[in-house]
């Protein structure tokens, strides 16, 4: 971070490393459908897809991306915001990289998360922290969108779909090492039970551990999960998934004070490696687990029906301490947040679709209805007094009295909804969906009531026309709402914050290229947000609005070379009050991204791909807080190396805070086939 007066660009440049390359075990092995290539983004098509019905599709009338397995293993992802970085929209890593839980927005606003199809629901700290090893592949929806799954952020949703069994055998064995004492194994493999390959099962596991750039920080990570596939016959089958999840260590805390970091102060900068927490105090101990299943069934005549069902169970221990502001001296003053408990989810999800086909249209119908419980236990306490820490000669040992409120809430959630796509001449596509919601929550954090009872109603459609050159203009609509707790000062219950999409763009298939283009503009708000009015009492009064630009391309100029790039522009504003807008914190107006790969096809380094990326975040300000000070970060570059049939190198990751290139973090990755 630098000040105003800063102009300088910084530039994060990263190592290369070589990896050792094996030959398949399976020559006979056929590509998954999750790594298959197309213009339609055949990501593996499940019950639990966002699509609902057919997966997500590059031409839907609305902007959606899929990061596909073979992208995660190349950069080697560890954590979902990583995964999405460079996707146009999506800013990632608001707060420097967290060891304990994933950060990231969509087009200005928070976004939803989704496993399987099967939605999540988070309640203060007690957040779900997703595996990516464990994923075939992440579908990302943008803007307002509660068509898919009811209550949702107006950000959008993304959808986390989870490996499953192959149709042929497979597997791999993964080995991972890096810089901050980082290092992991991985299995994964793919089998079949039956010669008719009529019921196949899939196992994956996989250990990490790492430091931190930050001080104390560490943790340790393990993961197992079984699934199993049965062709019951051959109209209907059904997936059992599970899923065995722990993380224990010392969470990162990586807020530093203005003062030390924008403000010059006579003792220079905070150095970057400085944990403002309390290495005795600070413990995160995290277990996740997961049972359900997809099944599905087809009825003839283009009657199809769906259902899918998880259960999650999460149990978390956090405490951390951390720095919110200073005394403008040496000072930093601290505080620390508690939560300790578990929390239980249940969801299911029925459909049932029709598809009618004529000589010039396609129509395919899909009703639906899902139910979401969840239940979430504890104690909590979002701040705690903790004395100060010298910023710039910490010295640890403070003596912490550790307290919590009761936290208990009941979430329910039933929804049903219906959307219709119909397809005229190879030409038109129109989509049209509506869905009605009943929300309730009761239960209480300390003596807080946190009950609600909302119904609301949510709307969207888009249409599309395909010109035969490739070209394809699209609009659409879209709402979205999000409950919210509590009553203002004449004791009416707060309304859902709403939020409304209009989008226009533009999707690009080249008759003569490999490749896609996109261009999006968007208009999307959120309404009856808290704001305070005069006498500084919280009424419905404020909006939050994001109003933007976004192109990505992503081509195959021959059989070596591949590029990608995103560009993004978000004019983005929250009222304060009832009588004052600023802009949004946080938000930079301007973002992008640029990657370029060599694949090897000939030679002794047939197999072996190496490519490098650059990603750029613009400059943001706090006009509440620290009105005249601009936060600009540095130009992230990344490197990666892999073999197409063999090894994956990490996408050397961005580490660097400006003013200091003295520490990259580097990871190595091979993968034995």
């Amino acid at each position: 971070m630098s000040s105003t007066s800063s102009k300088k660009f910084h530039l994060a440049l990263l190592s290369t490393a070589i990896l050792l390359a094996y030959a398949p075990i399976y020559a006979t092995d056929v590509p998954d459908a999750a790594t298959e290539t197309d213009t339609e983004l055949n990501a593996i098509v499940v019950v639990g897809s966002a699509g609902k019905v057919g997966g997500i599709k590059f031409h839907d009338t609305r902007s959606a991306d899929i990061i596909k397995r073979n992208s995660m293993d190349e950069q080697a992802v560890h954590k979902v915001d990583e995964a999405i970085a460079n996707q146009a929209g999506v800013l990632t890593n608001m707060y420097g990289n967290d060891n304990k839980v994933d950060w990231f927005k969509i087009r200005g606003f928070d976004a939803s998360v989704a496993i399987d199809g099967n939605v999540t629901t988070p309640n203060g700290f007690f957040v779900w922290l997703p595996e990516t090893y464990g994923l075939e592949s992440i579908e990302v929806i943008k803007g307002a969108n509660s068509n898919l799954y009811g209550a949702a952020n107006a950000g959008g949703v993304v959808n986390l779909v989870s490996k499953r069994p192959k149709t042929e055998p497979a597997g791999e064995v993964k080995l991972g090492l890096g810089t901050d004492k980082r290092g992991s194994i991985g299995a994964d493999y793919s089998g079949v039970l039956t010669e008719d390959n009529s019921v196949r099962y899939r196992v994956v596991a996989h250990a990490r551990r790492e430091d931190s750039q930050i001080e104390f920080a560490n943790m340790k990570h393990y993961y197992f999960a079984p699934s199993l596939t049965w062709d019951i016959s051959e109209h209907t089958n059904l997936t059992l998934l599970a899923s065995y999840q722990h993380e224990k260590g010392r969470p990162t805390n990586g807020f530093l004070p203005a003062y030390g970091t924008l403000i010059d102060t006579p003792y220079g900068k905070i150095d970057r490696d400085t944990s403002m927490g309390e290495p005795s105090f600070d413990k995160t101990d995290r277990t996740q687990v997961t049972a359900g299943y997809e099944l599905q069934h087809d009825f003839g005549n283009g009657w199809k029906f769906s259902q899918n069902y998880r259960y999650s169970h999460l149990d978390l221990l956090n405490q951390g301490v951390f720095a919110w502001g200073s005394d403008g001296d040496r000072t930093a003053y601290r505080g620390y947040s508690y939560s300790d408990g578990d929390s239980d989810v249940h969801t299911l999800d029925n459909r049932i679709s029709k598809l009618w086909q004529g000589d010039r249209f396609e129509n395919t119908l899909l009703v639906g209805m899902d139910y979401v419980h969840s239940t979430t236990d504890g104690k909590n306490n979002g701040f705690g007094y903790v004395p100060g820490l010298d910023m710039f000669n910490p010295q640890y040992g403070a003596d912490i009295t550790l307290s919590g409120d009761p936290y208990h809430i009941k979430l329910k959630q039933t929804g049903l909804y219906a959307q219709n796509q119909y397809k005229w001449d190879q030409h038109w596509v129109l989509n049209m969906g509506v869905r009605h919601d009943q929300a309730k929550s009761s239960g209480h954090i300390g003596v807080v009531d946190q009950s609600y009872n909302v119904n609301h109603t949510s709307y969207n459609a888009g249409l599309m026309y395909q010109f035969d050159m490739g070209l394809s203009p699209y609009v659409n609509y879209s709402e979205s709402f999000r409950p919210i707790s509590g009553g203002d000062a004449n004791n009416r219950a707060y309304k859902p914050y709403e939020g409304r999409q209009i989008e226009a763009g533009l999707k690009y298939s080249p008759m003569n290229l490999d490749g896609r283009f996109s261009l999006a503009y968007f208009d999307l708000q959120e309404k009856n947000a808290l704001v305070s009015d005069a006498s500084n009492v919280q009424v419905q009064a404020g909006e939050r609005r994001g109003r933007g630009l976004e192109l990505q391309a992503d081509v195959n100029l021959n059989d070596n070379w591949s590029v990608a790039g995103a560009y993004t522009y978000t004019d983005s504003k929250q009222d304060l009050s009832t009588h004052t807008t600023i802009r949004s914190p946080m938000i930079p107006r301007h973002m992008a991204s640029a990657q370029v790969a060599y694949q090897f096809n000939t030679g002794t380094l047939n197999g072996l791909k190496l490519g490098t990326s650059l990603r750029y975040i613009g400059a943001t300000t706090d006009d509440q807080y620290y009105a005249g000070h601009t936060v600009i970060l540095p130009f992230l570059m990344d490197a990666d190396s892999t073999g197409q049939r063999n090894t994956c190198l990490k996408d050397l990751k961005r580490c660097f805070k400006a003013q200091d290139f003295s520490r990259p973090s580097i990871k190595l990755q091979s993968n034995f086939i």
